[in-house]
């Protein structure tokens, strides 16, 4: 069976896009060399998005394994799917070998991230059904950027009813955008709090998985809801420390000015899961008070911290920031790629910022619209008061 060179498809060919071969198909074929090529960092070149009927169940005939030579241009016919060829996949695409479905996916969805005319959508959303773990969660990572209302109603049944707890915690992780539009309006209020309601439900089971338990938390806390911040709270205080990193990630999620003196606080703590979700927390709510403990987490030995803390120094701005950002750089303190890069970015992102006269949130404005919440804690809003790191 001739094999696939990704460099040598001529994009404009006109030769079928299935061949039959007249063989038997082999255990190692065309598509399981195109997703090794895929590993390898390779791409074919682009070709206009074909979704012709007979050449969907062509390529459909060939993945279930009738045999053939496979163009992998051809998987360019799952994108833009009608509602007729969404059932075709779905009445077929269990047919076709597991390991061979999660390949296919795997590449679309790659290839989807750096070319914007592949739309996969409708395939997706059929996907979302597959029986394999596995390909459910691709299918969820895959849709993380649509915000269509009717996706919320399949999370939260993945999110209620699945057997395997890493898809559930993806359901949860993947209804926070949602959350998040609704607090910007730009979704329907009703749809927005049915996913708030989902993710609620689950974080008050204590029996859930905690990574689901964890993503439910950091989902909601977009969430402008009273008693969010209880439920952030008492994440915290958890005596487990997966649960108190996502404490800090929902706080600078909530845009809730009043967590900074425990982000801040939480600078100074041990663990390194706890320093850099409290970094990245910080840049998150513009805790400028912080700036001297992140300028600090420079130099920290772990890559994590020290990115997250480039990040919210970029974010916060001002002068300080950028002398320490550009020392840090000048000084040959910036040994690993993504860490020159991260600094990069950060003196970019300064460049919007003058010097203290931006800020991202209207404090004086914040402080007097915001609703009192019964359970929030006792003390002020200085984030001067730097408080306890918990333990």
């Amino acid at each position: 069976m001739t094999e696939i060179d990704p460099n040598e498809i001529d994009p404009n060919e006109t030769e079928p896009m299935v061949q039959d071969s007249g063989l038997e198909p082999e255990p190692h074929g065309p598509l399981d060399e195109l997703a090794d090529a895929i590993l390898a960092g390779h791409r074919p070149a682009a070709s206009p998005v074909q979704t012709n009927s007979d050449e969907l169940t062509a390529v459909l005939e060939y993945l279930i394994g009738a045999g053939g030579e496979l163009n992998p241009q051809s998987l360019r016919v799952f994108s833009d799917l009608s509602a007729a060829q969404a059932e075709q996949v779905r009445r077929d695409w269990p047919l076709i070998p597991a390991q061979r479905r999660e390949a296919v996916l795997t590449y679309l969805t790659t290839l989807a991230e750096e070319e914007l005319d592949l739309h996969l959508g409708p395939l997706l959303r059929v996907l979302l059904g597959d029986s394999e773990p596995t390909i459910r969660r691709l299918a969820m990572e895959g849709l993380w950027e649509d915000l269509g209302g009717d996706l919320i109603g399949p999370l939260v049944q993945l999110l209620y009813n699945d057997e395997d707890a890493g898809v559930r915690a993806a359901a949860a992780q993947a209804l926070g955008p949602f959350v998040l539009a609704g607090e910007l309006d730009e979704l329907d209020t009703a749809l927005s709090m049915r996913a708030e309601e989902a993710l609620l439900a689950v974080l008050l089971q204590p029996e859930e998985d905690t990574d689901v338990r964890r993503n439910a938390l950091e989902s909601i806390a977009y969430s402008g809801e009273m008693g969010v911040r209880q439920l952030i709270e008492d994440a915290y205080y958890d005596a487990d420390e997966a649960m108190r990193v996502s404490a800090l990630t929902a706080m600078g999620r909530s845009a809730d000015i009043r967590w900074r003196g425990l982000v801040r606080a939480e600078l100074l703590n041990p663990s390194p899961a706890m320093r850099g979700e409290a970094a990245r927390a910080c840049g998150e709510l513009d805790a400028r008070a912080a700036t001297p403990e992140l300028i600090t987490l420079l130099e920290d030995e772990e890559l994590f911290v020290r990115l997250n803390a480039i990040a919210a120094l970029g974010q916060i701005g001002g002068k300080e920031a950028r002398e320490a950002l550009r020392a840090h750089k000048d000084a040959g303190d910036v040994n690993d790629p993504l860490e020159d890069e991260a600094v990069e970015l950060a003196l970019e992102e300064l460049l919007f910022s003058q010097d203290n006269d931006i800020a991202l949130f209207d404090e004086d404005e914040l402080l007097e619209t915001w609703e009192d919440d019964p359970w929030d804690l006792p003390y002020g809003h200085d984030d001067d008061d730097l408080g306890e790191y918990s333990s």
